[in-house]
């Protein structure tokens, strides 16, 4: 990224990455700032939600000693990069993850049997969802708060019909602007 920067071609960054994206957002800040060319966070708005059926935890690793006390299949849906430490779990993971070589290596590192493995680019609709956790024969789905552009509403919606989910909370309060605001800048930057 700081090579690309220093090019010169570039005045303005928005990073619009995942809110768990933290090692991305820090490298893309440090490259901006050693470039010197703007940047710019645009923030994910947060879900909050209240439904029955929705445990929230702040952690992989708690998430995976949380599971390890329950019974039933698991749909995990929080991308590969953490698959290692459901390793204890991985006779009961459904891996939903992105159609790449990296994300299936990882489920195999992982243990995840071929036949638990999902390869799709998502967001995901709630039928789409529910379609997998019946196929699956899975009783909890593991997430992120990603907001909507993640489909978070259409997971967390499954409680709706007695599925269980558990949400691994957001790393970190993060600062930056909205949609609107990034729009305000991008326009001001070039002088529109």
């Amino acid at each position: 990224m700081e090579e690309l920067l220093k090019s010169g071609l570039y005045g303005l960054v928005v990073d619009a990455t995942h809110p768990y994206a933290k090692a991305v957002t820090e490298n893309l800040q440090k490259a901006c700032q050693i470039s010197h060319v703007e940047y710019v966070r645009l923030l994910r708005g947060e879900v909050f939600f209240d439904y029955e059926g929705v445990n929230t935890v702040e952690s992989a690793e708690e998430a995976v000693a949380y599971l390890l006390e329950m019974e039933g299949k698991i749909l995990l849906t929080t991308g590969s990069k953490e698959l290692s430490k459901y390793r204890r779990l991985s006779d009961r993971i459904v891996a939903r993850v992105l159609p790449s070589q990296d994300s299936l290596r990882l489920c195999f590192d992982a243990g995840i049997p071929a036949k638990n493995i999902i390869c799709m680019q998502g967001p995901f609709t709630k039928e789409m969802n529910f379609a997998t956790m019946e196929q699956y024969g899975c009783k909890w789905l593991v997430t992120k708060n990603t907001g909507k552009p993640g489909g978070f509403d259409d997971k967390v919606r499954l409680c709706e019909e007695g599925y269980r989910i558990i949400v691994i909370g957001r790393p970190q309060a993060e600062t930056g602007l909205s949609l609107e605001e990034v729009k305000e800048r991008v326009e001001a930057f070039y002088g529109e």
